[in-house]
C-alpha cells in the first residue's frame, strides 16, 4: 500500500507540473492605439531681472505604448505667439529638431498671449496670461530621522500679496538627478502672509545642490499640474487608496477639429530662482 500511495502522489505532482507548464503561454495584450498625438511643451518662463526675450517652444508627436522609439520631433510647423493688448506677433523659428525659438519676445505681467501652431494643415491655439512670480526670501532644510532612515525636506519661503488669489509652482532640480520634481500650492489659507512651498526627495543627501525655481501660475495650470503630480506619484502619497487616474487635458485645442486630443500646455510665468546645498 505504501508503494501505491507514493505512485499516486507522483501522479498528482506530474499533473500539477503539466498544468503549470500550460500556463506559460505568451499572452498578447491588445493596447488600443489612437494614433500619434501632438505634444505641446510651450512654457514661457521669465526670470526676474532678465529681459526674457529668448524663449523656446517644443513640439513632438507621441508614439505607441510599446514603441521602443522616443516621441518624434515635429519639424516644419509654423509657431507664433501674439500679445493681445498691442497685437505684437513673435515668430518662433524652426530649429529642425522639434524646438522653435524666438529671440525678440516681450514679456508683460498680466498681459494675455495667444499661441498659434500651424501643422499638417491644422491650426492649434491656446490663450494664457503671464502671471507674476514671488521673490524668494529664504530656503530652510528640515531633517527628520525615524527607524534608521533620514528624510530631508526643503521649504522655500516667499511673501504672498494680500487680497489676490495666487497659485504657485515650485521646481526642484537636485544635482544628482536629470529631472526636476514639482510641487504646487495656493494661498487659500495663507493670503497676505509669508508662504512656503515644500519638497522632499530620496535623492536629497549631503552636498547635493538643489536648483529651485518658484513660478506664479494661473488657476487652470495649477489644477493641471496638481493632477499631474498626484498621478505621477501614484500610491506614494495616497497610502492604500491611490489617486484614480483621470484624463489630463491641457489648454491647446485644434481649431479645425475640436475632437482631436492635444497633449501638453501653453503657460506664461515669471519666476525667481535660487539654489541650496544639502547639509
Amino acid at each position: 500500500m505504501k508503494n501505491i500511495n507514493i505512485y499516486n502522489k507522483l501522479g498528482v505532482l506530474l499533473i500539477i507540473i503539466g498544468l503549470l507548464n500550460s500556463c506559460t503561454d505568451v499572452i498578447d495584450v491588445n493596447v488600443p492605439n489612437g494614433g500619434a498625438r501632438l505634444v505641446v511643451d510651450a512654457s514661457i518662463k521669465w526670470q526676474k531681472g532678465t529681459s526674457g526675450e529668448t524663449q523656446t517652444i517644443n513640439l513632438r508627436e507621441s508614439t505607441a505604448f510599446f514603441d521602443i522609439n522616443p516621441d518624434v520631433p515635429v519639424k516644419g510647423a509654423s509657431v507664433t505667439v501674439t500679445k493681445e493688448n498691442d497685437g505684437s506677433i513673435f515668430v518662433f523659428s524652426d530649429q529642425n529638431n522639434g524646438s522653435y525659438t524666438a529671440t525678440d519676445f516681450v514679456p508683460e505681467l498680466n498681459a494675455s498671449y495667444t499661441l498659434e501652431i500651424l501643422y499638417n494643415g491644422y491650426s492649434y491655439t491656446a490663450t494664457e496670461t503671464l502671471i507674476a512670480g514671488p521673490v524668494i526670501n529664504r530656503v530652510e532644510q528640515i531633517t527628520e530621522k525615524a527607524n534608521g532612515d533620514t528624510e530631508i525636506e526643503l521649504q522655500v519661503f516667499f511673501d504672498d500679496p494680500r487680497g489676490v488669489k495666487n497659485y504657485y509652482l515650485g521646481e526642484f532640480t537636485p544635482s544628482n538627478l536629470p529631472m526636476p520634481s514639482l510641487a504646487v500650492i495656493s494661498d487659500e489659507f495663507t493670503d497676505g502672509n509669508e508662504n512656503f512651498i515644500e519638497n522632499d526627495n530620496d535623492s536629497y543627501v549631503a552636498e547635493v545642490t538643489v536648483g529651485i525655481n518658484v513660478y506664479g501660475i494661473s488657476r487652470r495650470y495649477y489644477d493641471y499640474i496638481k493632477i499631474l503630480v498626484q498621478q505621477s506619484s501614484g500610491s506614494e502619497e495616497g497610502g492604500p487608496f491611490p489617486t484614480t487616474p483621470v484624463p489630463l487635458k491641457g489648454n491647446v485645442t485644434n481649431v479645425n477639429d475640436s475632437n482631436e486630443e492635444v497633449l501638453g500646455y501653453f503657460r506664461l510665468s515669471e519666476f525667481d530662482t535660487t539654489s541650496y546645498t544639502i547639509n
